[in-house]
């Protein structure tokens, strides 16, 4: 009953949380239809998130709509090798229910790189200007494993780069994150146990509301423990 009370409240939490934002929304994704790269890390403890890389952010509501491509620090834009990249620690392990590893707050986020106007192959001004472009912590994660596949989602806080915040035209409460991950190639890393896979599909959503999708995600754990509970019945 603990851990189904933590899963409602998680998800009720999440729900709020993006009513109480503001309309604007800053969606970042792999783009191009590339992988976007990066690895997921469950050591036993807590998910290590690793150089999980996005080609374009998608910016709506904002005094600056549009599709931003990431590029180098002058602007320029190139296919599969100027990345976004976000790495994250989530909090420590609280739950497991089947085959979903649910964890509690705590922890840190970072998405690092720059923003440009140009798309690939061209280059264009420079939004944000500054390597730091979003950082925050991990209020709430969940980890699928499905055999050598899985997928992983969490909520959390964050808090963008003033001149991203100045260039998008964004008020200073713009502190609400989603994130949505598919990951395969997953296998014990050594001899501790730990799990490792590869990211083969990104989405980080700023201010977002939680579509149906993701709340399912983070409510994986529940169904398990219903199911276990019925079994054991």
């Amino acid at each position: 009953m603990k851990v189904r009370n933590m899963l409602i409240g998680a998800i009720v939490a999440s729900v709020l949380g993006a009513g109480a934002a503001s309309a604007a929304e800053l969606n970042w994704d792999q783009g191009q239809g590339r992988s976007p790269g990066g690895t997921v890390v469950f050591n036993g403890t807590n998910v290590v998130g690793t150089n999980i890389g996005f080609d374009l952010m998608n910016a709506s509501g904002t005094a600056a709509d549009g599709v931003y491509h990431c590029s180098n620090a002058g602007g320029t834009v190139t296919l599969g090798t100027t990345r976004c990249l976000l790495s994250f620690t989530s909090g420590p392990l609280t739950a497991v229910a089947g085959n979903t590893y649910i964890f509690g707050s705590g922890g840190s986020l970072s998405m690092t790189g720059f923003l440009s106007t140009a798309t690939p192959g061209n280059t264009g001004p420079v939004i944000g200007g500054s390597p730091l472009v979003v950082s925050g912590t991990v209020q709430s994660y969940s980890l699928t494993l499905l055999g050598s596949t899985g997928v992983a989602a969490g909520l959390g806080i964050d808090f963008k780069d003033p001149a991203l915040i100045r260039s998008l035209g964004l008020g200073e409460n713009f502190k609400f994150t989603m994130s949505q991950l598919a990951i395969n190639a997953c296998a014990g890393a050594d001899e501790t146990g730990a799990i490792t896979c590869n990211v083969n599909n990104a989405d980080f959503q700023n201010n977002a509301v939680p579509e149906p999708g993701s709340l399912a995600l983070l409510g994986l754990g529940l169904l398990g423990v219903g199911a276990a509970r019925r079994r054991k019945a």
